[in-house]
């Protein structure tokens, strides 16, 4: 029998996320009516009309070898734990995670990819748990590198220069947090534990910090990281090819560090609360960091419906796909496996 308490508990957490899904649904009004306010959503429909089907084919294969390379660093995570999936099994779930994140809230994806999908992989939910926090350390150090780089190297009107100084200094800021993470769990615990003594509210988020420092530290020998490191660059690359291959079908904002720009500020607005898929967040800040670079208001939102339906549209459409199949035809991943070497 369910006892009142665990049934209103139930509810006050139902209540919870009905609030949050519907504060990321407003989020997202508001940051698509800040984005389209001003402009015709008719002549941004007609510069679409006229993108070039050739450069979107190859941004379709840009994100085609950007994702790839993803999943290939995750099963290269996953084989150093001992399982033997291969990157077609090791896509199923990883594909499936992306779509199902495009389409539910809370980033439920990240939880399927995980807990449902174990016999893909072989390695139990809480070994996974590691690989997924890595994975997300990895996006956003090459992300604010890509931030710095670009910065440092292009002028974009959209910023004035206090501004631009200080999104240097907050990427490396958070550069250089995410290599201590990784790098010198002893300290991470250190620096708990005297926060901890000094603030005891901070107990729960410290243990919960201490458990995922606990997971990432089975997976940061240098070597391996490095080789980890290299694969997400690589990945991150492809992506930004993927931008700067609408640019190019578009006929704006055509240069490969306007795309990065562009990659970059657009995929760390997704950190944002929003909407599932990153619609509003993405938008708005890919448009306004293509107008910055030269674009008109119509060209960059062009750019980012285009941009944005390409990830969108190929990663949910190849993930169900895949799930579909998967499920069509089951196969298992053996849980013993010999430990690969870096």
């Amino acid at each position: 029998m369910t006892s009142p308490a665990s049934g209103d508990g139930r509810i006050a957490l139902s209540m919870g996320r009905s609030i949050k899904l519907a504060i990321g649904l407003l989020i997202s009004a508001l940051f698509l009516y800040a984005t389209f306010r001003t402009i015709s959503v008719d002549r941004v429909m007609s510069v679409l009309a006229e993108a070039q089907l050739g450069w979107i084919a190859v941004s379709l294969g840009f994100v085609a070898v950007a994702y790839s390379l993803k999943i290939y660093r995750w099963v290269t995570m996953l084989r150093s734990l001992g399982s033997t999936v291969r990157l077609r099994e090791a896509a199923v779930p990883f594909l499936g995670g992306v779509a199902f994140n495009n389409v539910l809230p809370f980033r439920a994806g990240d939880v399927i990819r995980v807990v449902a999908f174990q016999r893909f992989t072989g390695i139990p939910a809480s070994g996974q748990v590691g690989t997924l926090v890595l994975e997300r350390l990895l996006d956003l150090f090459v992300l604010m590198t890509f931030l710095f780089a670009t910065i440092s190297f292009l002028q974009a009107d959209m910023l004035d220069e206090a501004l631009l100084a200080g999104l240097k200094l907050a990427a490396l800021a958070v550069a250089a947090a995410i290599i201590l993470f990784v790098s010198a769990p002893g300290l991470i615990r250190m620096a708990v534990k005297w926060a901890e003594g000094r603030a005891p509210r901070l107990r729960p988020a410290g243990e919960a910090l201490l458990r995922l420092s606990d997971a990432v530290s089975t997976l940061t020998r240098p070597l391996f990281v490095a080789r980890i490191t290299l694969i997400s660059i690589l990945a991150w690359l492809a992506e930004g090819g993927a931008f700067f291959a609408v640019g190019k079908a578009l006929g704006i904002a055509a240069t490969p560090e306007a795309a990065l720009l562009a990659l970059s500020v657009g995929t760390l607005s997704t950190i944002i609360p929003s909407s599932p898929g990153y619609v509003g967040t993405f938008h708005y800040f890919t448009a306004r960091t293509v107008s910055g670079v030269g674009a008109s208001a119509i060209g960059a939102a062009a750019f980012a419906i285009l941009i944005h339906a390409i990830l969108w549209l190929s990663i949910t459409a190849s993930g169900f796909l895949l799930l579909l199949l998967a499920g069509l035809r089951p196969k298992a991943v053996p849980a013993q496996a010999a430990r690969s070497t870096d």
